[in-house]
């Protein structure tokens, strides 16, 4: 019996191979996922307190202490999906890269590739939904939802722990110290969010100006080489690491990517930097956050029922006839949510136009 390249067992073998597409902020704050059986998602938002334990006599009750230190809020996990069409003349037609004449491929070869192509493409623009949605929750502290046909709403984190330098780094003529700066920011993350940070991602323009200062206050001369060690490395595609400062001890990541914004104003498509031009973020790489995935759900046209996975991405297809269009389709329901706020710290240092 001839195998259905369309069947969900299938699809969904071919959406699990798919290959993993370069997500910095997700990998390296959001590396753990959790599948959730519902649409809304509870999370707990940690921020305790330093409390010292009190003195008692022991004749006296011991106090009870109160229960503090986080939140608990519920919030529906934004529905990411993306559709393609396809009708019979693509399945009739030579695939990009194909021999020209005498290829061998059948239309059922070239559905099968087609169908491989639009997912892998599907997912790279869900992950790359993913890591705006990560440089929204971490840079601005809320995830604007928007979108056609939808209410358009916030999920605010409520973070605190964001500002601007006193002096800009690249301004005319800058005293900055961006080593005095970046010191403050992180006693900051150490007092309000309980953690320390160890690494410091930046724009480029920030990183220019962070350089540009450090030759400037001579911390990079021949004196001064254990205040950071600095050997340029590509770290992954549009990020490289700069170098590690030695107090406060932070390794220096410059991330420069860029994604399409089509709905800020959709006449007028724009593209932006996911790290906002002008910005730095300092956090620890052990703070506690996660990746939530809401269940998806569909109709299976093959049971003619419900279909409900708990799976970080889905997809299905479907044929409508007259004329004869194959519809493919992948959906996710992902939030990134830091949970420990305030354990890290998002700041202006540089111009940000």
């Amino acid at each position: 019996m001839p195998i259905d390249i369309f069947d969900p067992v299938t699809m969904a073998a071919v959406v699990r191979q798919l290959p993993e597409t370069p997500r910095f902020l997700k990998d390296t704050f959001f590396s753990r996922d959790q599948l959730e059986p519902t649409v809304k998602v509870a999370f707990d938002v940690f921020k305790g307190m330093r409390r010292v334990a009190p003195y008692v006599s022991i004749r006296n009750k011991t106090p009870v202490a109160e229960k503090i230190g986080y939140r608990t809020n519920i919030v529906d996990t934004p529905l990411v999906a993306i559709k393609d069409v396809t009708d019979i003349e693509d399945v009739m037609k030579r695939l990009p890269g194909e021999v020209l004449m005498g290829s061998g491929m059948t239309p059922a070869d070239r559905g099968l590739e087609l169908m491989a192509q639009v997912l892998n493409d599907f997912n790279a623009q869900i992950a790359r939904r993913e890591e705006v949605m990560c440089a929204q929750a971490l840079f601005d502290g809320v995830i604007h939802v928007t979108g056609p046909d939808i209410q358009d709403y916030d999920i605010d984190f409520g973070l605190t722990n964001k500002g601007t330098a006193s002096v800009l780094w690249d301004a005319e003529s800058s005293t900055a110290n961006p080593i005095e700066d970046l010191q403050g920011w992180v006693n900051q993350c150490i007092q309000n969010g309980y953690r320390t940070p160890d690494i410091c991602i930046m724009s480029q323009n920030a990183y220019d100006a962070f350089r540009d200062r450090m030759i400037a206050l001579r911390y990079l001369d021949q004196w001064h080489m254990n205040v950071m060690e600095m050997a340029p490395q590509v770290h992954t595609d549009g990020v490289y690491w700069a170098g590690r400062l030695r107090q406060p001890n932070l390794d220096i990541y410059v991330y420069t990517n860029w994604y399409l914004d089509d709905w800020t104003d959709p006449d007028a498509p724009t593209e932006k930097q996911v790290i906002p031009t002008g910005k730095i973020l300092i956090g620890s790489r052990n703070m506690r956050s996660t990746m939530f995935y809401g269940v998806l759900s569909y109709a299976d046209r093959m049971t003619s029922s419900w279909v409900s996975p708990m799976v970080p991405r889905g997809a299905d297809s479907w044929v409508e006839k007259d004329p004869d269009v194959r519809f493919l389709r992948m959906q996710s329901r992902p939030l990134p949510v830091p949970q420990e706020i305030d354990s890290w710290y998002a700041a202006t240092v540089a111009s940000t136009t």
